[in-house]
């Protein structure tokens, strides 16, 4: 889909009327972010060909398992055990994409909303970074990569909630043009009523983005919460009229999906108002993770799907990790798996 590649400049859209231009520039008007990077410490993705893999380890219980040293850990590609080279424990820096629904139906609740982002980002890491995307038929990136807390209620308080929810188009624009290039570790925070009603993306092609992307995606849905308020309240007010219980239901399977796949979860606040305890569950298991690295030992580049299987030596506990992931893909066009 690079039909949807480019368009990202500061502050910039792609209405879906037309074709997104070759190259955008950045709105005069809007302070920029400082481009340059901060000091490197540990970094994901030292090497090209490195296989990040952040692990969360929990208690059956409850809470994380902390302090475990490298040797309890054994990661499998295919079922072949992988030479561990990177392993960090907390506080490796990360790339957060904080991607916000702006259709109809949670204007309502956006006071809330953007005094919860501006908390979660004001909580974060020294050495974190943030961005902000927008979508409702549009995607924009409101705020590229950066620490400018302080512009955060400015940016998001001239936003006036309408139109649609394309979900999957923000989904593939986040994976696939927020994160172009960035070897850190990443995550991608997606608030939004779960339902897509918009895309010219389909679901397959934003799940794949997504995997590719490396990012693990946390997704704060209020699928559950409108669907048990939908036979009277938003109803009422003309949002979801005549949607069958089921898409609710497929909605949900669908987030599950790609939160799995890329190794996040999938939250369900009762309201938009619980965003702050909501955001503090995703912050502290970024916080408490493990970030295990290792290079194949399979080094065909054929842009193949190779499961990924983490093990962890600790008594009465789990583990939450990306399955899988695609090895690069360097054969020729003809030769390529679709």
């Amino acid at each position: 889909m690079a039909l949807l590649a480019g368009f990202l400049a500061l502050g910039s859209s792609w209405p879906r009327q037309q074709k997104p231009p070759e190259t955008s520039k950045p709105d005069p008007q809007k302070p920029q972010q400082n481009q340059q990077q901060p000091d490197q410490g540990f970094r994901i993705g030292v090497e090209v060909n490195l296989v990040a893999v952040p692990v969360t380890v929990r208690l059956r219980e409850g809470g994380f398992v902390k302090g475990l040293p490298q040797n309890a850990f054994h990661i499998y590609e295919d079922g072949e055990e992988q030479e561990i080279l990177t392993f960090a424990q907390e506080g490796v820096p990360a790339r957060i994409a904080i991607v916000l629904d702006v259709s109809g139906s949670v204007q309502p609740e956006w006071g809330t909303i953007r005094s919860a982002t501006r908390k979660f980002a004001e909580n974060l890491a020294s050495d974190d970074q943030f961005a902000i995307v927008t979508f409702n038929t549009e995607i924009r990136l409101k705020m590229d990569w950066g620490r400018m807390v302080d512009r955060i209620d400015p940016v998001l308080g001239s936003i006036y909630c309408k139109g649609n929810t394309n979900l999957w188009d923000a989904i593939w624009v986040a994976c696939h043009d927020v994160f172009n290039g960035i070897r850190d570790k990443k995550a991608i925070i997606i608030m939004t009523d779960g339902l897509d009603n918009n895309s010219l993306v389909s679901y397959e092609e934003a799940l794949k983005t997504a995997v590719l992307s490396e990012a693990a995606v946390y997704v704060v849905s209020k699928t559950q919460a409108v669907r048990e308020s939908y036979s009277f309240n938003l109803k009422q007010q003309g949002y979801y009229n005549s949607i069958p219980q089921e898409v609710f239901h497929q909605a949900d399977l669908a987030l599950r999906k790609i939160a799995y796949e890329t190794g996040g979860r999938v939250l369900y606040p009762n309201s938009f108002g619980q965003l702050n305890n909501v955001y503090a569950q995703v912050d502290e298991e970024l916080r408490n993770q493990y970030s295990i690295g290792y290079i194949s030992t399979n080094k065909v580049k054929d842009g193949s799907y190779r499961r990924i299987e983490v093990k962890v030596e600790a008594p009465n506990a789990f583990i939450s990790a990306r399955p899988g992931y695609y090895a690069p893909n360097e054969m020729p066009a003809g030769l390529r798996k679709p």
